[in-house]
């Protein structure tokens, strides 16, 4: 009698390692300062596109035995223009005994931010056990899905560059129907588009303001991933960190729930 030939599953690796290029559908919802001039932002998915001069995200997974590495890079522009048409205020003197129309020059505001975050973590894979067990099947030992459990522990460094630049004309003042001197101080003028900019400027102003600030958050978090079938799995992942640790952040976190389809042993889709 000839024996049976059995295919026998693979070794497992040592070594293992996955490199990704990803997109996110995005927004922004943040106030943005340069000098004197502050500006609301808030970028919707749809107009992200529109004002998006360009955007780089990346994600390298290292795993060796139990130990992991993760390199997680996130890097966009957002550049938007915005310009206005002159704005009439009503206008009292500092005692309140000379009134008038204070009308505002056209305005152009010229915003560029930029972001950087670079996300690295160490990390364990602290459970690992066959989907069998799981299940409470007989085991198997060409069945390679698995239930894992990673602990991780890390820091993410953020930086975050506005540009601004501000062309303004010089306001006009009115009291009772005739032109009048404009005073030493005025008041701050809230443009559209959410631009404040301080009274200090109205007389006139054309000029670019770069600041630059960064900070790293320290995160501490954790993953969990069960293979389904043969080739698709889920997962669920999540940090928090910051606690205004030197110049961190008061809080930072994230969550994810995704999922992963493995074509080939070399070519997968993520989605999440």
């Amino acid at each position: 009698v000839a024996p049976v030939a059995r295919a026998l599953p693979p070794e497992e690796k040592d070594w293992e390692v996955q490199a990704m290029f990803y997109g996110w559908a995005a927004s922004i919802d943040a106030e943005v300062e340069a000098g004197d001039v502050s500006r609301d932002l808030e970028v919707k998915f749809k107009d992200l596109l529109s004002d998006l001069g360009w955007a780089v995200m990346g994600n390298v997974e290292a795993g060796w035995k139990r130990g992991l590495v993760i390199v997680d890079t996130l890097g966009m522009q957002v550049v938007s223009d915005i310009s206005g048409s002159p704005r009439t205020l009503p206008y009292a003197g500092p005692a309140g005994n000379v009134t008038g129309t204070l009308t505002g020059g056209e305005f152009d505001v010229h915003t560029r931010l930029t972001t950087w975050a670079l996300d690295t973590k160490l990390g364990v894979r602290a459970l690992s056990i066959p989907m069998t067990k799981v299940l409470g099947k007989p085991e198997d030992p060409e069945d390679r899905r698995r239930l894992d459990f990673d602990l991780f522990a890390g820091a993410r460094y953020w930086n975050v560059t506005n540009k601004t630049s501000l062309e303004i004309q010089e306001p006009s003042l009115t009291v009772n129907g005739a032109p009048a001197q404009l005073p030493d101080r005025l008041p701050e003028l809230a443009l559209r588009h959410g631009v404040r900019v301080p009274g200090a400027l109205l007389s006139g102003t054309d000029q670019s303001v770069q600041e630059t600030v960064d900070w790293v958050d320290p995160i501490v978090g954790a993953r969990i991933g069960a293979g389904i079938t043969k080739r698709w799995s889920l997962f669920a992942l999540g940090d928090v960190g910051g606690w205004s640790i030197g110049n961190a952040s008061e809080l930072t976190w994230q969550a994810m729930l995704g999922s992963k389809i493995q074509f080939t042993e070399h070519l997968g889709l993520q989605t999440g």
